[in-house]
Parts: structure tokens; sequence; C-alpha cells
């Protein structure tokens, strides 16, 4: 009997420096989680003594259990890579189902679709519809990268936010009235770029013209010009009216910018020129703030992935858009999950049905991109564990030695 359980020690022993040996070899994989076996002694009941003692028939190895503290994150300078903050995992489609990793190394295949270093596509949300901002719906499905280039828009409302300065001359516009070429027939301009239907840009120059005799504060009456690329005047007109009250803030100012016959043949411009926010006061000219919701054509630029899962692709117009959502599972149980290769585990009836959802919901960590999380093994710890393990096994195999002897002694006795 006292072979077998020296026998019994020498293997969980085994599975101890095994364990210990597997958590040393994955130190430097991304989302590695440590793993330390349970024990359990083992007793024949059957052999109970008048004491209630029982034999002791050694050890065995009971189970596995994994640490899922978080690893050091680590910044990469790549804008896939990326770190789970918190809890959660990542689920990914491989070739057998669905699996679960904190391993954020992601990638596009040549299909457009995000996927993680050994090839499993990142599961998540689809894209929200055409103007919408909702995310985190519906099923879930792969996420795949429209690489296409994104259409141009022209420019159909312009803002204008600035302050005219209430010292400004004024002037007659009946004996001076406005022309672009005449610079005492307006007081302040200000340039800006818009855009057509085929992406072409032209310049908008905005000219104020404090009218004399308009009121009190007086009215600023605004002109317009617009041109080509080669500064050739396409079209000019007078444009809104400013009215302030006398605390100088503006009371009334919007009007049309109609642009038709443009020579690359686009669709005539129709702009509507707002200036909200802009104030009369003794302080210098000066543009605060302008908007514009036109654009040119854009190509496909690179991919950024928000705290919040959000894939979103950029253009080389400075345009974004949302191209789907990661989403992340936890368990109730994650001590019950099957850890498997390629930096997976898998849903077990011990771990529980995943709960999903976009990342920061809930209990849900949230995502870091540029970074990947380490491994949460402790080198320092495993080896010194490595030397307990390996003294256990060595105790184990001389308990064997001496009952190997003690048998050799009794088949000497005549």
């Amino acid at each position: 009997m006292s072979l077998s359980v020296e026998l019994s020690g020498l293997q969980v022993a085994q599975t101890d420096l095994d364990t210990i040996g597997n958590n040393i070899a994955n130190v430097s994989t991304p989302g590695f989680k440590d793993s330390t076996p349970n024990f359990t002694d083992v007793y024949a009941t059957s052999l109970a003594g008048a004491a209630g003692a029982s034999q002791g028939l050694g050890a065995a190895a009971n189970s596995l259990s994994q640490l899922f503290t978080e690893g050091t994150i680590a910044q990469t300078g790549n804008p896939l890579d990326v770190a789970i903050d918190g809890s959660g995992f990542f689920q990914v489609q491989t070739g057998t189902g669905i699996a679960y990793s904190r391993d954020g190394s992601m990638q596009l295949n040549a299909g457009g679709f995000l996927t993680n270093q050994t090839g499993a596509l990142i599961m998540g949300y689809a894209a929200p519809a055409s103007g919408s901002t909702a995310t985190a719906s519906g099923p879930l499905q792969t996420i795949q990268i429209n690489q296409s280039n994104i259409a141009p828009t022209a420019t159909s409302n312009l803002s204008m936010d600035l302050n005219l300065p209430s010292s400004d001359p004024l002037i007659n516009t009946t004996t001076t009235p406005f022309s672009v070429t005449n610079a005492n027939s307006y007081n302040q301009s200000t340039t800006s770029t818009i855009f057509d239907s085929l992406g072409g840009s032209h310049t908008l120059t905005t000219f104020f013209t404090q009218v004399s005799g308009s009121g009190s504060p007086p009215d600023w009456q605004t002109h317009w010009e617009v041109s080509n690329s080669n500064g050739t005047m396409v079209a000019s007109g007078t444009g809104a009216k400013l009215v302030f009250s006398t605390s100088g803030a503006l009371t009334a100012g919007s009007g049309t910018i109609n642009v038709s016959g443009l020579a690359n043949g686009a669709d005539p411009l129709a702009i509507t020129q707002t200036f909200t926010g802009t104030t009369l006061s003794s302080l210098p000219f000066g543009v605060n703030s302008l908007g514009n919701n036109g654009a040119p054509g854009g190509q496909f630029s690179g991919l950024q992935i928000g705290s919040n899962g959000n894939v979103i692709a950029q253009y080389t117009n400075g345009a974004t858009k949302i191209m789907g959502t990661i989403a992340l599972a936890n368990f109730v149980n994650p001590q019950g999950l099957a850890a498997t290769t390629n930096n997976n585990w898998l849903s077990t009836v011990a771990s529980g049905n995943p709960v999903t959802n976009a990342p920061g919901t809930g209990i849900l960590g949230t995502l870091q991109s540029g970074a990947l999380e380490g491994s949460n093994v402790d080198l320092s710890t495993q080896l010194v564990d490595l030397i307990v393990a390996q003294q256990a096994y060595q105790a184990n195999v001389q308990g064997i030695n001496v009952d190997q002897q003690d048998v050799q002694k009794l088949l000497t006795l005549q």
C-alpha cells in the first residue's frame, strides 16, 4: 500500500510541476490567466479503526483553479490592439463554435472582417442605421469593415459665430453702395470653404457693413461672393441683415446663398447661412467658430476602436463612420470556463450562460485601444512554487526508493 501512496504523491507533484511549467511558458501570452492545481487527500474509510481513524491512501489532483485577475495593460501603438480594462471576455467565432478570450490582438482578414491573431472572427453588434447613433442592439454577428470611399456632401448649412465691433464707422449705403472692389463699402470680411455635390471646394467670402441710419444700435448688412479655386468669381449676392439688441445680442439674422452653373457640373448650391451666437460689442472683429455640414469625398484611412466598443472607420476628409460595436461577455462563474488552445475559453454548465452587452455596460469593463493585456502570471511566485513542487516530487521518489529497499530485504529472507 505504501508504494501506491508514494505513487499518488508522485502523480500530484507531477501535476503541480506541469501546471507551473504551463504558467511559466505563457508568461508572455496576451490575456493568459494563471492556473493552480487543487489537491485532495484520499482515505480508505472501510479500514476505519476503533477510534474512527482512517488509513490514508495518498493524494489526488481534483481540479485546476484559474486566477482571473487582470494582467498588466501595456501600450503597443497598434490601433487594432485592444485591452479589456475590467471584467469580461471577447467573443470569437472559431471553426467549432463560439469561444471567449481576453486576447485583444486584432487585425483585418482578406474579406475585411475583424479577427484575432488566430483568425477567429470577433463578434459584436451591427453598425447603426444611417443617421442614428444607437449601438449595441440586435443579434451578435461578425464585424466587417467596408473600406469603400465615402461620397462628398454638398454644403447646405453654414453657421458663423463672430463679434462685430460697435466702434466701426457707419457707412451710408446710398452714397456708397456695396461693391466687392470698394473696400470703403464694407467694414469687415471673412472667408470660409464650401463644397459642392462633387466634392469640389469653393471660397465663400462674407462682407459685413454697419449701415448708417438703420437704428440704434445700427443694423449690419451682409453680402457674399463665391469664387472657385483659381479666384474667379462664380456668384455674388446680398445676404442676411443682422439686427442686435441694446446689449449686443443678435435678435435676427439668417440668409440663403444660391449658386448655379458651377463649372464642374455639380448641382446648384443652396446654403442657409446663420449667425447664431454673433455679438456686437467694443471688442475687435473676430470669428469664434464656423460650422459647415459639407465635406469633400474621402478615402478609407484607418480604424479606431472606442472605449465603448465602437469600431470607427476614419477617412482622409476627416469624416468618421461606425462600422459595428465589439461585444463583451461575462459569466456568473468564470472559474467554470474550460481553457482551450489559442488563448480561448469555452462555456460550460459550471460557468453558466454568457451575459452579453457593449463594453462599459453594467459590470462589463471598457476597452483600451492601442494596448494589450499581458499574462497575469507572477514569474517570481511561479519559480518559488516550482522549487516546492520539485522537492515534493523528490521526496515521493525517495519514499518509493525506501519502500523498494524494504521489499528487497523481505525477498531475501530465508
